[in-house]
Formats: structure tokens, C-alpha cells, sequence
């Protein structure tokens, strides 16, 4: 897929790809300059509606995290009962 750049400096991003990305109109863009190559990030307009729920049922959960914390902590007392 090709666009022009016009004199201002402006460009048309596809529809088939605005429909693909959700870019709609007063979408925020992220531009960013890598390696000689243009990254474009559409920005969300609510970024934490959009991310609640993202890391449910996924890795390390508060409980798993709190179980460790408690045989670290046993683990510390026996090595300083050892250490004594």
C-alpha cells in the first residue's frame, strides 16, 4: 500500500487500515523514528478502560505473590536460626 505526502506535509492512512487499528477521526498518533523506519501508534482515548482485564488469569496473581512472600520469609528465619 503507497500514499503521497502532500506539500503540507500531510498524508491519507488507508481506510483499510484505519478500520483495522479503530483510527477514527481526532485519534491520537504516536510517531516515532527507528532505525531509519517510521513507527505508528494509534493512541487510545482511554487507555486504562482499555486495558482493565488485560493480565486477568495470565502469570503471577497477588495470591501466588503473597504464598512466596511467606516461604521467602520462612526460609529467611531458618537461615538466621543457622547462622546463630
Amino acid at each position: 500500500m503507497q500514499t503521497k505526502v502532500s506539500v503540507r506535509g500531510q498524508t491519507v492512512i488507508p481506510q483499510e487500515i484505519r478500520q483495522a487499528l479503530g483510527i477514527t477521526t481526532n485519534t491520537l498518533l504516536y510517531w516515532k523514528v527507528q532505525n531509519g523506519i517510521i513507527l505508528l501508534y494509534p493512541l487510545s482515548n482511554d487507555p486504562i478502560q482499555d486495558s482493565l482485564g488485560i493480565l486477568k488469569d495470565k502469570g503471577f496473581t497477588l495470591e501466588d505473590f503473597l504464598k512466596e512472600r511467606q516461604r521467602e520469609r520462612e526460609k529467611e528465619k531458618l537461615a538466621n536460626l543457622h547462622s546463630r
